[in-house]
């Protein structure tokens, strides 16, 4: 019998989408320790010394490290499960038929991509990167390819190398886009602007945006309304990530 539509093509792999800013996870999980752990040797000191200008240091030492432990823990509950969450959010929100035509932008491991194709049986799902490893541990084609296999979308699956600010795409080829905390990883407003007037770009009339990121999303809705896009909303704050996202939806007129 052949594996049901949607789940892992074995009982042992699974997809993995990526760790998400691995060198602050990094940062926060080690730093966190070495203050914590010299923060509790300092209050035992203090206390001996009986020196309460040493135990309030020593006290700040300790819930510094204590706070970037909780971070660390956010940041991987985030990239883990917290992420699933609002991808199906999402992509629930658009509506979608099953025959459409989709771009993730900065599709990265393939967290909307694979989710939107489980979604168009009779459609495709198209994902373009630069491949940074920045923001994701092991970025690259080859990880998201093999995603798509395990989840059983890899015949209506695209992966493209390219620059949201470039996309390389025809004037009107999609029927929806969508990125996740992506965008925000350009570095100067008018680059993130670029961005945006691509995805208006490779829009069809009629065609759907949703944007989900930590940041600048105030940024997104005006450049979409500057862009001639209809019905631009943002959501409240979806606090299933860390840190908190939310999502910029328009549509093409």
């Amino acid at each position: 019998m052949p594996p049901a539509q949607n789940a892992p093509a074995t009982g042992e792999q699974k997809p993995d989408y990526g760790l998400d800013a691995p060198g602050v996870f990094r940062g926060l999980l080690i730093g966190g320790f070495a203050a914590a752990i010299a923060g509790y040797f300092l209050v035992r000191w203090a206390f001996r010394e009986n020196s309460g200008t040493a135990l309030g240091l020593a006290f700040a030492v300790q819930n510094s490290g204590v706070g970037c432990l909780i971070g660390a823990a956010l940041l991987f509950t985030s990239s883990r499960f917290g992420k699933l969450h609002l991808r199906d959010r999402l992509l629930n929100g658009l509506n979608l038929r099953g025959n459409e035509e989709l771009l993730d932008v900065g599709c990265g491991h393939g967290l909307l991509l694979i989710g939107a194709a489980k979604k168009l049986p009779q459609g495709r799902a198209v994902g373009v990167d630069l491949w940074s490893q920045v923001d994701q541990g092991d970025n690259s084609r080859a990880a998201t390819l093999r995603n798509a296999e395990i989840e059983n979308v890899s015949d209506r699956v695209e992966v493209h190398d390219g620059d949201m600010r470039k996309l390389p795409f025809g004037d009107g080829t999609f029927d929806a886009v969508v990125a996740n905390f992506a965008i925000h990883n350009i570095p100067s407003r008018e680059g993130r602007r670029e961005a945006i007037r691509e995805i208006v770009r490779v829009l069809k009339p009629g065609g759907q945006v949703a944007l989900s990121d930590m940041k600048s999303v105030a940024l997104y809705a005006k450049e979409l309304r500057t862009s001639g896009m209809r019905a631009v909303k943002i959501s409240w704050p979806s606090f299933w990530t860390w840190p908190p996202a939310r999502i910029a939806t328009a549509r093409k007129p």
